[in-house]
């Protein structure tokens, strides 16, 4: 990760850049920087990785590691949901899902700062707190607070997020207590818990509107209608027939992952409950996951309706990272409510006579070993491909805009107002403004602009130019 590159478009029309301006700046941006873009975007993951730069010095090394320590935090704090961490099978299970993380996060890998993967994980961090701690009462309450906030300051829809780890506490607290007073007591509690935790957010966006006049991607209802507003009847017929047509076609990686996931919370129920003749969990961890899924997809729906220009709701931009997040948040879930279940089907239920010999018979001790090797095996091929993809984009990097710009412009770490022309062969990441986004964070100037079509008079060619301070061929 030390030695790897950003590619990503997002990373150069926001998530890079915002470090970049908080290392150099020493604060967050005001309407003045017209070079950030999506100005009500929260800070929380931005501010971590600003810190780590700010400590060890400013590359994209140590971006892409500020954001790794964030990720594999996450990863570790998974296996808190384990009772008995001797028993390699339930370690190994946590393994393979996470690296299975990867083939759902191909569309936003672990090489960049985009928080889509890291929503899912740190919602998943949320669940196994709550999970461990939930014979104890203040902690879990401390804990969900802290993850509903912070959810929340990653970025706008982390809200779905922050709901899921809010309602687990709910669920976790009615529970608690016997009695229906007491109950109801601490839904009260959960209530003003709420309030609280919401708090950060209300600040946030009350920033951003007394901030900015404008604002990409803003929470508010006269954005909303605005968006809204310019797309008429058939527009938005075809949005919702293009996004029903991609949720439910068996090419998309996400419809796959939800249909293995289904069944194979289904299939570990029906062993559980028909084999080894154990009452679990699982039917209602399917009802519940499904849905989750279902609300998020309506979600999406409305942000594509409601908070998204026209050609961008019309192409469906970025649904395959926004689906992935759900997806991956979903896996998490069947790993976590699998092992807890795979340890309490065990033959032996009292932890401190598990040893060796604790086995129902011979035949079931070679099922464990061997599905603990193979498990362990497979993970480990999971993250060597990860690894393998990482160091194929870092071996094409000289050749991509951010590798160009790298080699002829270097990385500008002062702020200016200079107007650059970038000449480029590529007509696509002109048409989609990568070149330009790229050329903005590395020349640090809102006044970059690409072209691949030069096809003019020799009059008009030369008031182009003069328009610009700076040719980058």
């Amino acid at each position: 990760m030390a030695s790897s590159h950003l590619l990503h478009y997002d990373n150069y029309s926001h998530w890079e850049l915002i470090v970049k301006f908080l290392f150099v700046e020493g604060r967050i941006p005001g309407a003045s920087d017209t070079i950030i873009t999506f100005t009500s975007y929260p800070l929380a993951s931005s501010l971590f990785v600003y810190y780590v730069a700010d400590i060890v010095g400013f590359s994209s090394g140590t971006l892409l590691l500020g954001q790794f320590f964030l990720l594999f935090s996450c990863m570790y704090a998974l296996f808190a949901v384990i009772r008995h961490r001797r028993i390699i099978l339930t370690s190994a299970l946590l393994c393979l899902v996470i690296t299975v993380f990867n083939i759902f996060n191909i569309a936003i890998r672990m090489d960049n700062l985009l928080v889509d993967f890291l929503l899912p994980m740190v919602t998943l961090t949320g669940i196994s707190g709550l999970i461990s701690y939930q014979k104890n009462y203040w902690k879990m309450i401390i804990h969900g607070s802290l993850f509903f906030i912070t959810l929340s300051l990653i970025k706008n829809s982390g809200i779905f997020f922050s709901l899921i780890v809010w309602s687990l506490l709910v669920f976790y607290l009615f529970r608690y207590c016997k009695k229906w007073k007491h109950r109801l007591l601490n839904i009260l509690n959960s209530l003003v818990i709420l309030g609280i935790s919401c708090l950060p957010i209300i600040l946030w966006n009350k920033h951003v509107k007394d901030t900015f006049s404008l604002s990409k991607h803003e929470v508010s209802v006269s954005a909303y209608e605005t968006l809204f507003g310019e797309k008429g009847h058939a527009i938005i017929e075809l949005i919702i027939h293009r996004f029903i047509d991609k949720s439910f076609s068996f090419s998309t990686l996400a419809f796959q992952g939800i249909i293995e996931i289904n069944l194979i919370l289904l299939i570990s129920f029906l062993v559980i409950h028909f084999v080894v003749k154990r009452k679990n969990s699982l039917l209602s961890i399917l009802v519940f996951t499904d849905l989750m899924i279902i609300f998020y997809y309506v979600g999406m729906l409305m942000m594509f309706l409601l908070s998204m220009p026209t050609q961008e709701a019309l192409n469906l931009a970025g649904m395959n990272r926004y689906a992935s997040s759900i997806v991956i948040l979903a896996w998490g879930i069947l790993g976590i409510s699998l092992a807890r279940e795979i340890d309490l089907s065990l033959f032996e239920q009292n932890i401190q006579k598990r040893n060796y010999k604790s086995f129902k018979n011979v035949s079931t001790k070679k099922i464990y070993q061997f599905s603990s090797l193979s498990i362990i095996f497979l993970s480990t091929l999971l993250a060597l491909s990860e690894a393998n993809g990482i160091n194929y984009n870092n071996l094409n990097y000289s050749k991509t805009d951010p590798g160009l710009f790298s080699k002829i412009t270097g990385d500008v770490m002062t702020p200016n107002n200079k107007k650059y022309l970038v000449v480029t062969t590529s007509k696509t990441n002109v048409a989609d403004f990568y070149t330009a986004f790229v050329g903005k964070f590395y020349l640090f100037s809102p006044h970059v602009n690409a072209m691949e079509n030069f096809v003019m008079s020799f009059s008009s060619f030369k008031k182009l130019l003069n328009q610009y301070d700076y040719v980058v061929i």
